[in-house]
């Protein structure tokens, strides 16, 4: 039986060969594998050349393949990661030490390594091996990583706790055959095991290549001698905690911070990201197999939520006892589900330090599939939380007095202001956001704030020399930027910059970049509505601009605004108006709505829309709109320019 199948799969290898790489070569058999291919998969290793460098594959789609597998070689940033004392804790609770590790490894490692655009390269044991792009997200995802473990412990008895040992370096590292080697993986493993309990060391050419570009502290451990490593190497730990050591080295820009202890301790800590604490969502249902759907509905939104720059999102607190007024600030999201026969109501609220109510949302669906109502959670509650927390610490930061306000608190008054849209408004948030810049250098949103000022009067067609409002605006965004490589609003900022210079595929990476690093972010995709409609993709400007309104109900005008340009441009005179109508305040908004009601013959409405436009802004003139607008076609335009002119507004 073995002869006669081995004699039929020597006779399949009648196989083309695809055009590939001299150094890669693949051949796809002809026939589909029959039953006795069972007996073949053994037999792999008889096929194998002299080098080892070809195979036998088996393939998911039933084929059988011989795969040469070169030996690719690059640069990485790799971090090693495992367990502190693995094999002690096993000894004294097996089944809870896996049980443990596998719901931080799902919960936590997975999601953040996600998130930083981290790929897990190999598992190892208790530990794992993981490849980031930048270094930059390696150590943000280390940081990430262990602040968060630090406040799951906070309750674990120390004799029970999983703690990580994290190391990080730069090197070339070879995948060969599904496996990894190299320097880089073996000087990053060798890190790690002198790494503190519960801390993160990287190597000099990490910290080198950081430069001055985060907001996390290193401690200079000098040269150490690593195992089977020939020369000593100069190690760097990363400051968790400003109290870890009174001796460190500080280089600026965005890690994350969270609480080093119990939050019910009366420590202050000053960060620059907003703690939200996620618990699990309830099962309310009395039936123990929709535990899955809740916990579902839980990883979506962290992930979501995870991707907003501004929020340190901490998954299953501990027990949190209500805080005080001045209390180190944090927001709790909580959650139910419960199935009644064919429909599922899930509820969402979220609290404050003080147990306050900011939120909270019901939501009703038909249960015909579960994966759509998560995907539906996963984009209505973060892009909710995003704003009702955002408005809360505004709310939060104008109540203190302006002798307490710091980097954080500045930057947030400012933006306050700047949202007000009243020019005289808009010198009070410029000194707030400097204000902010000299209280923490390597904060990078108050850079954007300066920025986002100069952006504003390009689109309220305010008198200013476009070229110099777009060079200082990109002034302060590539600053920000180089502070923080994956803050989404920088990426926005330089998309809107490239769009009004006529730079419109770069503008459009911008925007998709910030969007993948933050995807339920309803301002982001207001804009990049804007940006659509100037660019003539009006109809996906129109559904993406509709998205961002169903996200936020709670929207600003200009959202409306938007959305509006897009439906005049497409002929939609009647949808426009519609949107138009329900802008409490539509200041600069007037242009469109003069050229709207001229395009339904509704003149002396367009001419009080006109007279309206006018006041706050005098010297519009169309030849100033037309020369700067950013349409890509001109048809678009000249179609806005007659709805202006019919309005009266002057050339």
């Amino acid at each position: 039986m073995t002869s006669r199948v081995l004699q039929w799969f020597v006779g399949s290898l009648r196989a083309a060969v695809i055009p590939l790489p001299q150094d890669r070569l693949r051949f796809h058999l002809t026939d589909r594998i029959r039953p006795e291919a069972t007996f073949v998969r053994p037999m792999a290793g008889w096929l194998c050349s002299p080098a080892g460098k070809m195979k036998v594959c088996y393939g998911v789609d039933g084929h059988l393949g011989v795969l040469g597998v070169p030996m690719e070689q690059k640069l990485s940033v790799i971090m090693a990661s495992d367990v502190v004392g693995y094999s002690r804790l096993m000894g004294i609770d097996e089944r809870g030490t896996l049980s443990a590790l596998k719901r931080h490894r799902q919960e936590l490692l997975d999601v953040k390594i996600a998130l930083h655009h981290g790929r897990i390269i190999k598992l190892i044991g208790d530990g794992m091996l993981t490849e980031f792009r930048t270094a930059e997200e390696a150590v943000l995802c280390a940081v990430d990583i262990q602040r968060e473990m630090r406040m799951r412990n906070a309750d674990v008895p120390p004799g029970r706790r999983i703690e990580f040992r994290i190391g990080i370096n730069i090197g070339d590292i070879l995948f060969e055959d599904d496996d990894v080697y190299g320097d880089g993986v073996n000087v990053a493993s060798r890190i790690e095991t002198i790494a503190k309990p519960g801390g993160i060391a990287v190597s000099a050419s990490m910290r080198d290549t950081l430069g001055n570009r985060l907001n996390i502290g290193f401690e200079d451990a000098g040269e150490q001698a690593l195992k089977n490593i020939e020369r000593p190497l100069r190690i760097f730990n990363v400051i968790l905690d400003d109290g870890e050591t009174p001796q460190r080295e500080r280089a600026p820009a965005s890690a994350s911070a969270a609480p080093s202890a119990s939050i019910q301790n009366d420590q202050v800590v000053e960060s620059n990201r907003t703690i939200l604490y996620v618990s699990r969502f309830s099962n309310l249902s009395g039936d123990p197999d929709q535990e899955y759907f809740a916990a579902g509905i839980a990883e979506d939104v962290v992930a979501a939520l995870s991707r907003f720059s501004r929020l340190n999102v901490i998954v299953q607190p501990p027990r949190l006892e209500p805080g005080r007024a001045g209390s180190t600030p944090y927001y709790i999201l909580e959650g139910s589900i419960r199935r009644l026969g064919s429909r599922v109501r899930v509820n969402a609220s979220l609290t404050n330090v003080l147990r306050e109510n900011i939120w909270a949302e019901k939501y009703d669906f038909d249960l015909v599939d579960v994966f759509a109502i998560q995907d539906e959670l996963a984009q209505s509650i973060p892009a909710a939380l995003n704003v009702k927390i955002e408005e809360a610490e505004r709310q939060r930061v104008l109540a203190k007095p302006a002798t307490a306000l710091r980097a954080y608190d500045l930057y947030l008054r400012g933006k306050h202001l700047q949202h007000s849209r009243r020019p005289e408004d808009a010198g009070i948030a410029k000194d707030m956001f400097l204000a902010a810049i000299a209280d923490d250098p390597s904060y990078p949103r108050p850079y954007l704030g300066l920025a986002w000022l100069e952006l504003v009067k390009l689109k309220w067609n305010e008198s200013v020399d476009i070229d110099t409002a777009l060079a200082t605006a990109f002034t302060w965004a590539s600053k920000a930027l180089q502070l923080n490589p994956t803050e989404s609003d920088a990426h926005h900022a330089l998309g809107v910059i490239h769009l009004w210079r006529g730079e419109a595929e770069r503008a459009i990476g911008c925007y998709d970049r910030a969007r993948e690093l933050a995807p339920y972010n309803c301002d982001l995709l207001a804009e990049y509505c804007d940006a659509l409609g100037y660019l003539g993709r009006l109809e996906d400007a129109i559904r993406i601009g509709e998205m961002a309104v169903r996200l936020n109900p709670s929207r600003p005008d200009w959202y409306l605004w938007d959305i509006a340009a897009s439906k005049y441009l497409s002929g939609d005179y009647l949808g426009a108006l519609s949107l138009l109508e329900k802008m409490t305040e539509p200041g600069p908004a007037y242009r469109l709505l003069a050229a709207t009601y001229a395009q339904l013959g509704r003149l002396e409405e367009a001419r009080r829309a006109a007279s309206e436009l006018l006041k706050i802004n005098p010297d519009f003139s169309i030849e100033r709109y037309t020369s700067r607008a950013p349409y890509r076609d001109k048809a678009l335009l000249a179609r806005y320019v007659e709805g202006l002119r019919l309005a009266g507004l002057p050339e």
